[in-house]
């Protein structure tokens, strides 16, 4: 059973630094990379978008993180 490298993140500058610094880990050492979002509290963001999305505004916004750490991660 292979581990993978898992990393946090929140959409801050600090947590997408550690997404840079696991992925050129999970690279350097042939591991899958597992990104991470967690929330214990959901925000007000506005609903608008959720509403047009048909998802609640917090899972609009964890997808939002997860896919631009995505991003970053394979840049």
């Amino acid at each position: 059973m292979e581990l993978a490298l898992v990393v946090g993140v929140d959409g801050s500058e600090p947590s997408l630094r550690a997404v840079d610094w696991a992925a050129d880990e999970a690279a350097l050492r042939g591991l899958p990379l597992r990104l991470v979002y967690a929330s214990l509290w959901e925000r007000y963001e506005g609903t608008a978008l959720a509403k047009d999305l048909g998802k609640p505004s917090e899972q609009v916004r964890a997808e939002n993180i997860v896919e631009a750490a995505t991003r970053r991660a394979h840049g």
